[in-house]
């Protein structure tokens, strides 16, 4: 169980979806920032694929530290993306390809979409993690597969 659990997460610690400007700032109220959707999203993703997913591990010593919220400082991805909002996720699945990720996800598409997810980011661009996302619906039965 993670030490500092996000939205009654059973696997996921607030730190791996905030940078560590932001958790020094907030410590537990980073939480404040993040979409309980997408905690859902990547909770659905681990209990599928039995298997442990990384977002951020600046943490535990790790480099991976924009893979969740991103904050106005960081110059990683699109100004608009929705990691600002705190709605996206870069998740890499260990012993999975992101294509293989994809897989399990349109295999489960209903529960996924009943989470909250909404976007994907095309496999074709994203070769070492799958960008979810959960920005608000234009309709209620797609997962939409974007470019970067």
């Amino acid at each position: 169980m993670a030490q500092y659990p996000i939205h009654h997460s059973l696997f996921f610690d607030i730190r791996e979806f905030v940078d560590e400007k932001v958790w020094n700032a907030l410590g537990e109220k980073s939480a404040w920032l993040i979409d309980t959707k997408i905690v859902r999203i990547a909770d659905l993703v681990r209990e599928l694929s039995n298997s442990a997913i990384t977002i951020n591990n600046w943490h535990t010593g790790g480099n991976y530290k924009s893979s969740g919220y991103r904050g106005i400082w960081d110059s990683t991805g699109a100004t608009m993306s929705q990691h600002r909002c705190g709605r996206a996720a870069d998740l890499k699945v260990k012993g999975f390809s992101p294509v293989q990720v994809l897989h399990l996800i349109m295999a489960n598409k209903s529960a996924f979409i009943s989470a909250g997810l909404t976007v994907i980011e095309d496999v074709a661009d994203t070769s070492t993690w799958l960008h979810v996302d959960c920005r608000p619906r234009l309709d209620d039965t797609s997962i939409l597969i974007v470019k970067p």
